[in-house]
């Protein structure tokens, strides 16, 4: 009887997980379902600064080349010298995510997110190209209860 009881509050805690996970995941679901849509609208209205309002203060953004760009002023500008020299219209693209689960400690849960993005963009000659890649962004609640971005790597 001592092991089906031990049993049951295995599975109970697992359970309370669970739930607490499905939570957490629905809390934050609503912030990423909409920097994820409006990235591609900032990328062709050349919004820095809507590029960087989901990271956090001290958020890290990786590039595919691997280069870290931290805090989410230095992430504007790093959006802004970007967006500024490209001499290409961004005509299309969006982001769309695989998975987002929870990770972190049960003191601090981060929400892991990940996919792939890309834009479709067309040259002053006309041309027309697409870029794409996989990302995996890390997401964590702050004090004031807004879900931010604190790592977010592009491949």
């Amino acid at each position: 009887m001592r092991a089906w009881m031990a049993a049951f509050g295995l599975v109970a805690a697992l359970a309370a997980g669970a739930a607490e996970a499905e939570d957490l995941v629905a809390s934050a679901r609503p912030t990423i379902a909409k920097a994820d849509a409006d990235w591609i609208g900032a990328m062709q209205a050349g919004d820095a600064a809507r590029l960087a309002a989901p990271y956090a203060e001290d958020g890290v953004f990786v590039t595919p080349d691997g280069t870290a760009i931290a805090g989410r002023a230095a992430i504007e500008a790093f959006y802004r010298k970007r967006l500024k020299a490209s001499k290409a219209k961004i005509v299309g693209g969006g982001v769309r995510y695989d998975n987002i689960v929870v990770g972190g400690t049960a003191a601090q849960p981060l929400v892991y997110e990940w996919g792939h993005g890309g834009a479709v963009s067309v040259d002053e000659a006309g041309k027309r190209s697409a870029r794409e890649g996989a990302y995996l962004t890390v997401w964590k609640r702050g004090a004031d209860g807004a879900w931010r971005i604190v790592r977010n790597m592009a491949f």
